[in-house]
């Protein structure tokens, strides 16, 4: 009898996302650069888009940004609706388009990262008349954007691995 290994993987999936939401929080364990630290939960929710179907991709998508939401201590819903919506076009770009590669994964984190951070940035900071949030952008936003993007390598591989394993 064969076993159905999707709950395993999507049981490695959960466990991956608290451990790096639990990562993310803790003060002084993920070096910053340039006084920003990385959001995980972005490029591990983008990853697993590439890879899964797309109800499980919504899920995880919506559980990553409601965990990116309650760590970033407000605005919540912000980061839930925005990745699910990102992994919902994901998922259907992968079925219809492309074949989820690295290269494919590095395009659409290209483009997606920028996105949703960009966006958070220009809701909640722009428009609500924070002081010099030209320089706040500039010094902050910026390298968090780039050091987001590049933790989609060490994501991709892993979930990679995960989504081959357990299939």
């Amino acid at each position: 009898m064969r076993v159905n290994r999707s709950f395993f993987r999507y049981f490695a999936y959960t466990l991956e996302i608290l451990i790096f939401y639990v990562l993310q929080g803790t003060p002084n364990f993920v070096p910053e650069i340039f006084g920003s630290k990385p959001l995980f939960l972005i490029p591990i929710a983008l990853t697993i888009a590439a890879r899964e179907s797309v109800v499980p991709s919504l899920i995880f998508g919506a559980f990553c940004g409601a965990l990116t939401d309650i760590g970033s201590g407000g605005n919540v819903g912000f980061f839930a609706i925005t990745l699910t919506l990102v992994c919902f076009a994901e998922v259907s770009i992968y079925e219809n388009y492309l074949v989820p590669s690295f290269l494919t994964v590095g395009i659409i984190s290209v483009i997606s990262v920028p996105l949703i951070i960009g966006l958070y940035f220009l809701l909640f900071r722009f428009f609500a008349g924070i002081a010099d949030c030209g320089y706040l952008f500039v010094y902050h936003y910026i390298s968090r954007i780039v050091y987001t993007f590049l933790m989609v390598v060490p994501f991709y591989y892993i979930n990679r691995f995960l989504y081959r394993h357990l299939n």
